[in-house]
């Protein structure tokens, strides 16, 4: 059976795809781990998949099967492949199985590639340094506060203790502004399109053009992780790595964070995780001109206060609108923190949430009219 030439619908209609999505095991979490090593362009078909069956399975539950006519289900199918959503907020089944969020997670690439696959090669602080063109300037910070180290272009570099940096004495050469990192250290980087501004952090490379994030690098630590404060960053496996050892193509080609994200690169491994930040801070907090939103709310639509919530912390909160639309809320969330909140307003109608890959998935039963 040659799934790599499987369509959505196929997966749907196979008794071992759909076993998998019901009923998984370790046989077969393993046989579709496998299948998504060798074949990741494959991984949105099978979300597309997986996503349809556990809705099919919940109408199902509620005794709507006699309704799903072959010519339904295609056309379901056929939709759900078609549509991209215009907004952040898309519209899910009406309930989401927790289960599926396992899988997702799984085929979003948290186990893509099995440690057996790959033999880790740890690049080392000095090893990146070593493949700059330039002469470097080398600051060390072996004091028990942080440094602010300033560079040429403008941008700044608060140092944590125990951390190193090196750079060049000015950016003029070569065509990208360099930084190679050992330890820990927030950057803001100051904005030049023509210059791209990239951190060298053990496996990871961390390119911007004009952002704030911070990089923990500590060659003992068994991860280098990014958060991004404002801004988009983009992060990847380092080149050096990619082309020597048999690495997925989300971790070579990257990918794309963005305020109150994260990417934490398992560097044994040299598997790369996207999620959000511990605890998000609010956009009008980090920059001067974004809108202030209230968090007091009398008699409002659930819907409404997931919406800012999204726009207050710019994250991306997926769930059934027309389901949670007769939810109504009523508090003050102002001094919370920003999952306290959302907890609070998931446990005031019934419902639950979970974070995976960067987004917020709600789940619940709704309320009735």
């Amino acid at each position: 059976m040659q799934y790599s030439d499987f369509k959505p619908n196929e997966f749907i209609e196979d008794a071992r795809f759909k076993q998998w999505v019901r009923h998984p095991n370790a046989e077969l979490d393993a046989f579709w781990r496998d299948f998504l090593t060798k074949h990741p362009e494959k991984r949105q078909d099978i979300i597309t998949a997986t996503n349809f069956l556990l809705g099919i399975e919940q109408q199902v539950e509620e005794g709507s099967r006699a309704d799903l006519h072959e010519d339904v289900v295609f056309g379901r199918i056929r939709q759900s492949i078609a549509d991209e959503p215009a907004v952040p907020i898309r519209q899910l089944p009406r309930r989401i199985v927790w289960l599926a969020a396992a899988c997702i997670l799984l085929l979003l690439g948290y186990f893509l590639i099995p440690p057996e696959l790959i033999q880790s090669q740890e690049v080392s602080y000095n090893s990146n340094r070593r493949h700059s063109t330039v002469a470097l300037i080398e600051k060390v910070n072996d004091s028990g506060s942080p440094v602010t180290v300033a560079l040429a272009d403008g941008s700044t570099v608060v140092l944590q203790p125990g951390s190193r940096i090196s750079y060049a004495q000015n950016f003029t050469v070569p065509k990208n502004r360099e930084v190679y990192l050992s330890g820990e250290a927030f950057f803001e980087v100051a904005k030049n399109p023509d210059k791209p501004f990239l951190v060298f952090a053990n496996e990871l490379v961390t390119k911007v053009l004009g952002t704030s994030f911070n990089v923990r690098a500590y060659q003992k630590d068994k991860d280098v992780t990014v958060e991004v404060r404002t801004g988009r960053v983009s992060v990847a496996v380092d080149e050096k790595i990619a082309n020597q050892k048999e690495v997925s193509t989300r971790e070579r080609e990257g990918i794309l964070l963005l305020p109150n994200q994260q990417a934490v690169l398992a560097r044994k491994e040299i598997r790369l995780v996207k999620s959000l930040v511990k605890a998000p801070i609010l956009l009008s907090d980090l920059v001067p001109d974004q809108p202030h939103y209230s968090f007091v709310f009398e008699a409002v639509p659930a819907t409404q206060v997931f919406k800012t919530f999204e726009l207050a912390y710019g994250l991306e909160i997926v769930f059934d609108k027309d389901l949670f639309d007769r939810c109504l809320f009523t508090g003050d969330l102002t001094d919370m923190p920003p999952y306290e909140k959302l907890e609070l307003v998931c446990r005031s109608i019934e419902a639950s949430y979970r974070i995976l890959d960067a987004q917020i998935l709600i789940a619940g039963k709704g309320c009735e009219l």
